[in-house]
């Protein structure tokens, strides 16, 4: 009787049920995913391509492609994540310029602690930290990213719903920008200068929908940021701050130890009106795997 009530107490405390299960597409629920006391290991893909084109100039091409690999451990009172990602990024200008980096990103560390759980709710308050592992020269990294959120998740009979707030602080970082051209050579002369990124605010909501035996599941996800103006050694970059709305359906599957996503990101803002802060794409395909062990 002593060790049923305990283990109680412990999926109140925690907000999750004792079994892995299902998560959104693009973002962190409150309940662990893990469960109270288990092992995630994975691997996931974000491909994003967008095209730019304006009278009279070359047209753009630029794809990110990340992969990042993942351990996600549960225990009864903290979920915990480590994220490497390997990155690849590549920008045409047509008859003009090529540019084509890869790497290992900035590493991703995310922390979360359940704060109420129930039945049919559970609410938990997060943190996701972004170490500047990565080259900034290539594109593939930034400053030190601090993110910390509120999660909520409900069970509604036929589906979950799952909402997510945040505020992310984007540190400065260092970045050798082109400040003037050699008159002799035509060389275009570099300097370090100081980047200070837009801070970003962030809201998420979700549905996911259990079908086929609750094997697949089909998921919507709205995503909405709003990022503050970035500067470039001390001056406000023009048109760098602004607002994005992303759609995202996709369909997840978990069976037995193994599970998979994958989704579709729609940006819903007009590409003129994209601020240059966030993250830019024309559409972009985001998934992974990964395989579950209790402990």
């Amino acid at each position: 009787m002593l060790k049923k009530l305990s283990l109680l107490v412990c999926a109140m405390l925690v907000g999750s049920p004792l079994l892995a299960q299902a998560e959104p597409i693009a973002f962190d629920q409150a309940a662990n995913v893990t469960g109270m006391t288990g092992i995630e290991i994975g691997a996931e893909f974000d491909y994003s391509y967008e095209k730019i084109e304006e009278e009279g100039q070359s047209a753009v091409e630029s794809t990110v492609n990340d992969i990042p690999v993942f351990v996600r451990l549960g225990f009864p009172v903290l979920e915990a994540k480590i994220t490497i990602p390997y990155g690849s990024v590549k920008s045409n200008i047509e008859a003009a310029q090529e540019e084509n980096y890869s790497g290992i990103r900035d590493i991703g560390i995310g922390l979360k602690t359940g704060l109420l759980g129930l039945p049919v709710f559970n609410l938990a308050l997060g943190v996701n930290f972004t170490l500047p592992t990565g080259d900034p020269e290539k594109y593939l990294g930034e400053g030190l990213d601090f993110y910390p959120f509120l999660a909520a998740d409900m069970d509604i009979m036929f589906a979950k719903l799952h909402a997510n707030v945040g505020y992310e602080y984007r540190g400065e970082y260092d970045k050798e920008e082109p400040v003037d051209v050699d008159i002799n050579t035509g060389e275009i002369i570099y300097d370090p200068v100081k980047i200070k990124p837009g801070d970003g605010t962030h809201w998420r909501l979700g549905v996911e929908v259990p079908t086929g035996g609750d094997i697949f599941t089909i998921h919507a996800e709205l995503l909405g940021s709003t990022y503050g103006e970035v500067k470039s050694a001390g001056q406000v970059l023009e048109d760098s701050a602004g607002n994005t709305m992303t759609f995202i359906p996709g369909i997840s599957l978990k069976k037995g130890i193994f599970k998979a996503k994958i989704g579709y990101a729609i940006p819903l803002e007009v590409q003129d009106d994209r601020p240059t802060a966030a993250p830019r794409y024309d559409w972009r395909i985001i998934g992974g795997a990964s395989l579950c062990f209790a402990f």
